[in-house]
């Protein structure tokens, strides 16, 4: 029940004054008001099925920080956050309204590029559909939040990752069951895609902008050299790739990214699946390629646009400052994104978790 809707008891009300006081001692509290409180707290978590955020909406506080504590300091058990918030939405106490898919076999073939390359689907109920995906970029967020919107409201949460000891964002959205399209892994998609040349494009559009780089280099004599790259652990997705770029004219090769193990950059981190690599390149043919593709994730759209500006340049020199130019202003971007998933978080938890 949305919080303004709750109507409380005189004795409730009394509770909810003495939650308001400002540094209130729960382990000086003699044990007969804790057992109220305790009550109190139990009723509103549990039996009106309130989360922590709604809880201290309710008490007056700006995060569920203070709630989560006086529970802890109770022994209030609690639903987890997700449980209770995707049980919120099923019984529709909350305000957001769902709405059917209503783009084209291209809008669709789109998504499950974009799926299949970094977003995680699946039901939290019958006839819903749950979308996800965490980034540093504001660029990936952006995309997310056009592509969904208009069907549901986005969620979205800072987060702190224990492995790596840095932070991000976390996005989701809860969708109507005309999006269940979503939940088809590739091999059940690949018929359906490879049946239309335009799905086709569509589909590594999506696939492009989830896990993919547009990469306008220098050659050893100073000419430009263009590459489209694909990555992902599912080697047969990108085989399919390959297959499609190799019937328009394109050149490829596919190598081992990543391999199983401890990696030897970045974070270090255990890698649980080979990650791998699909190079697409012409010397004539790759700009061609690159027109038929149509990015819609904002970083890609500009990657797009510098290769197809590079038409009748020989020497890198000619796009290198542009290329730096958005290179710095990406970093910049996705630094000032995560100072601000940090901050964020932090607001809502006096440190990090482990």
């Amino acid at each position: 029940m949305p919080v303004e809707q709750v109507t409380l008891s005189a004795n409730h009300e009394a509770l909810l004054e003495l939650l308001r006081t400002r540094g209130l001692s729960v382990r000086g509290m003699d044990e007969r008001k804790k057992g109220e409180l305790r009550r109190f707290l139990d009723y509103l978590c549990n039996e009106r099925g309130m989360s922590l955020n709604d809880v201290a909406k309710l008490i007056g506080n700006k995060t569920s920080g203070y709630s989560s504590w006086l529970c802890k300091q109770l022994g209030v058990t609690v639903r987890p956050f997700e449980e209770a918030r995707l049980k919120g939405i099923k019984e529709k106490r909350r305000k957001y309204e769902r709405r059917s898919f209503d783009g084209s076999d291209e809008d669709k073939a789109y998504m499950l590029g974009l799926r299949h390359g970094d977003l995680t689907v699946y039901r939290p109920w019958n006839e819903a559909v749950r979308v996800s995906t965490s980034s540093t970029h504001p660029a990936m967020v952006q995309l997310f939040r056009t592509q969904f919107e208009p069907y549901g409201h986005v969620y979205q949460h800072p987060r702190y990752k224990k492995d790596t000891k840095t932070y991000e964002w976390n996005l989701c959205v809860i969708l109507d069951d005309s999006f269940s399209f979503l939940l088809q892994e590739f091999a059940q998609a690949r018929d359906w895609l490879t049946a239309s040349e335009s799905r086709v494009l569509a589909y590594l559009s999506g696939f492009l902008d989830a896990e993919g780089s547009i990469l306008v280099t220098r050659n050893s004599r100073g000419g430009i050299v263009t590459f489209v790259d694909f990555f992902n652990e599912d080697r047969l997705i990108l085989e399919w790739i390959q297959d499609q770029a190799k019937k328009m004219g394109m050149g490829c090769s596919i190598r081992m990214n990543k391999p199983i193990g401890r990696g030897k950059t970045g974070f270090h981190l255990n890698h649980n699946k080979e990650y791998w690599q699909l190079s697409i390149f012409s010397a004539h043919g790759i700009i061609g390629f690159i027109r038929q593709l149509e990015p819609r994730h904002p970083e890609k759209v500009q990657r797009r646009l510098i290769a197809l500006q590079t038409v009748g340049m020989s020497k890198y020199d000619e796009v290198v400052g542009t290329i730096l130019r958005l290179r710095t202003k990406i970093k910049e971007d996705v630094a000032q994104f995560v100072s601000l998933a940090e901050t964020t978080y932090l607001e809502a938890h006096s440190r990090p978790a482990g």
